[in-house]
C-alpha cells in the first residue's frame, strides 16, 4: 500500500488525485509513509499538485518530515519554486527555519527567489541563520548581486561586524570585493589551512604574512572570532594601533562574552594611549574570568 501511494501522485493527473488518496486513507494507507525516498506530500509537491497537497495536510500529513537530512516539504516546495505550496505548508505548522544549515531562507537566497521572502519572514524565518558555507541570506543574495534581495533582507538582518559599511551599498560593496576561490590557490586550501598558515607566520615574527592568511581565512570564515584577535595581535606587533582597535572590535562585536576579545581591546587602546578606555576593556574582560592572569596583569600596570 505505501508504494502505491506514493506512485498515485505521479501517475494520476491533479483533478482525480484527491479522491484517490481519501480513499486510500479510509483503507488505513499511512499518509506519512517513506517510498521511493519520499512521502505522498513531498510526491504532491514536486509535481506542484496544490490541490493533492492541501488535501495531504487537511488529512494530518506530517509538514515536516524529512525525505532526507535537510529536505523537508518547505525545502521541496522551494525547490520546484511552488509559492502556493509554500504557503500552505506554513499555514499547516512547516518550521520556517528548517531542520540543519539548509534553511528555507539560504535556499531562497541561492535560488533567488525574491517572491518569497516575505511569506518566510511573516511566519518567522531567522534571517541571522547561517548555511553551511558560514554564510548568512543576505550575504549569499549579495554574492549574486541581487539587490532587491538584499534590500528585502537589509531591515531584518542584524549587523554583520565584518561588512564595515553596514548599508546596502555597502554589503553589495563587500561582497564584490570578496577574493573568488579561482583567484588564488591559497583559498582552494580552506579557512583552517589559512590560520594554520598564519599562525606559521606570527610564531617566525613575520606579522605582515600572517595579516595577510588570517585576512583570506577571514572571507571564507568571517564568523571566527579567533581569525579577528589574532588579526589584532599582528597589528599590535606592528605597532598599528588604529587597525588593533578596529579588528578587536569586530571580535568582539562577535564574541561580547569571550575575556580575549576584552583584552585585545583594551591593548590596542593601550597602544594609542586612551588609557581610560583600556581600563574599561581589561575591567570587562576580568568580569567575565576573573582568574585571568593576563588580563590582571594588564591591569595591575595599566
Amino acid at each position: 500500500m505505501p508504494v502505491c501511494f506514493t506512485r498515485l501522485i505521479f501517475c494520476i493527473p491533479n483533478s482525480g488525485v484527491c479522491d484517490m488518496i481519501e480513499v486510500l486513507l479510509s483503507k488505513g494507507a499511512d499518509i506519512n509513509s517513506l517510498s521511493y525516498c519520499m512521502t505522498p506530500l513531498h510526491a504532491a509537491i514536486m509535481e506542484d499538485q496544490d490541490a493533492a497537497v492541501k488535501t495531504l495536510l487537511d488529512q494530518h500529513a506530517d509538514c515536516n518530515k524529512a525525505m532526507s537530512i535537510h529536505c523537508t516539504p518547505l525545502i521541496a516546495a522551494l525547490r520546484v519554486r511552488s509559492l502556493k505550496c509554500v504557503r500552505l505548508l506554513i499555514k499547516a505548522g512547516a518550521h520556517v527555519n528548517g531542520v540543519g544549515p539548509l534553511t528555507p531562507l539560504i535556499v531562497a537566497a541561492n535560488e533567488g527567489l525574491t517572491d518569497f521572502y516575505k511569506c518566510l519572514l511573516e511566519a518567522g524565518a531567522d534571517p541571522d541563520l547561517r548555511g553551511d558555507g558560514g554564510q548568512l541570506p543576505i550575504e549569499i543574495a549579495a554574492h549574486h548581486n541581487r539587490r532587491k534581495d538584499v534590500e528585502i533582507l537589509f531591515p531584518v538582518t542584524s549587523r554583520i561586524p565584518y561588512v564595515r559599511d553596514w548599508s546596502i551599498d555597502g554589503i553589495l560593496a563587500y561582497a564584490k570585493s570578496l577574493p573568488k576561490v579561482e583567484d588564488d590557490p591559497l583559498f582552494k586550501m580552506g579557512p583552517a589551512y589559512l590560520k594554520s598558515e598564519g599562525s606559521k607566520a606570527y610564531k617566525r615574527k613575520d606579522y605582515v604574512s600572517a595579516i595577510n592568511f588570517y585576512t583570506m581565512a577571514t572571507k571564507l570564515d568571517p564568523a571566527d572570532a579567533t581569525l579577528h584577535s589574532n588579526t589584532s595581535l599582528c597589528w599590535i606587533k606592528l605597532g598599528e594601533g588604529d587597525e588593533a582597535l578596529e579588528s578587536a572590535k569586530f571580535c568582539r562585536m562577535m564574541r561580547p562574552d569571550w575575556p580575549k576579545a576584552c583584552y585585545r581591546q583594551g591593548a590596542a587602546q593601550m597602544l594609542l594611549k586612551n588609557y581610560e578606555k583600556a581600563c574599561d576593556s581589561f575591567s570587562d574582560g576580568l568580569k567575565l574570568d576573573p582568574t585571568n592572569v593576563e588580563i590582571e596583569d594588564a591591569l595591575r600596570y595599566h
